[in-house]
């Protein structure tokens, strides 16, 4: 018995393998992003947690004649500052993202397009070459009927054989 690879015809075999090599690299881009992604979320985490433990300690350690009357305007723009740093990072991973998308497409849509034509080509030549013996054939055996006698109860009976 023939293994699936071995029926593919090379216009089909060269086709999958222009897609696997595709979706391939597009899925290590998609991997490279979702871990920059999570680089970046667990960065942020860490330090919102860092400065959330440090507020806490500070307004639950700290009488409220101690605490400084400028500390929550530093603490707010502190905070500000670091979302701002984290929106730039995220637009950062999705620009790169895109780069990546945009290069692997340059690189693999014109050999997978290739391949789909070439698939195309060799499936219209098959169909058209399938047509071409069943109308030969079909022709041979309308020729052989035409060359066969008509039995005579066929010939007698106009709607057939009425019993």
């Amino acid at each position: 018995m023939n293994s699936f690879v071995e029926t593919l015809s090379p216009a089909a075999r060269n086709h999958a393998e222009a897609r696997i090599d595709y979706y391939s690299d597009l899925t290590q881009a998609v991997l490279r992003s979702l871990r920059q992604l999570a680089e970046v979320n667990v960065q942020f985490s860490r330090e919102w947690l860092d400065d959330s433990t440090a507020a806490l300690r500070q307004n639950l350690l700290t009488s409220p004649e101690e605490r400084k009357a400028d500390a929550v305007p530093q603490a707010a723009s502190a905070t500000l500052q670091k979302l701002q740093t984290y929106h730039q990072k995220l637009a950062q991973v999705a620009g790169d993202f895109q780069s990546d998308i945009n290069i692997l497409a340059q690189q693999h849509v014109p050999q997978t397009a290739r391949t789909a034509t070439e698939l195309a080509d060799a499936g219209r030549q098959a169909a058209g070459k399938h047509i071409a013996e069943e109308a030969s054939r079909f022709a041979n055996i309308a020729s052989q009927n035409k060359a066969m006698p008509q039995a005579a109860s066929m010939q007698s009976a106009p709607e057939g054989n009425q019993g």
